[in-house]
């Protein structure tokens, strides 16, 4: 079975070379793009990494998609936190890690 490997971020550019041939790529350059694929994995049964970013460069931010994520039951394999803002990620982690998620 094939997994997404969805990479949340409004700038960075991410180096799919890092991974597996089973995985697919889906970035996101939004919270509105992010929802819609994480909505369609759940609606679809796939599997999915979540590599996320705090400040997306709009009013929604990575913690408002942790809330959605958690409201919404989305099954993921893990979250990966890349923000550079440390009071972002502390805040994604804590909430994720409270309700049974995996974060790094």
């Amino acid at each position: 079975m094939n997994r997404f490997y969805i990479f949340v971020d409004d700038e960075r550019k991410f180096n799919p070379d890092v991974l597996k041939d089973d995985v697919v790529l889906i970035t996101c350059r939004s919270y509105s793009s992010a929802i819609e694929v994480l909505k369609w994995c759940r609606d679809n049964g796939w599997e999915a990494w979540l590599d996320l970013d705090h400040d997306l460069g709009e009013a929604k931010t990575g913690y408002d998609i942790c809330k959605f994520i958690i409201e919404n039951e989305i099954p993921l394999l893990g979250v990966i936190l890349h923000t550079m803002n440390p009071v972002g990620r502390q805040n994604m982690k804590q909430l994720l890690s409270h309700y049974g998620y995996t974060a790094f």
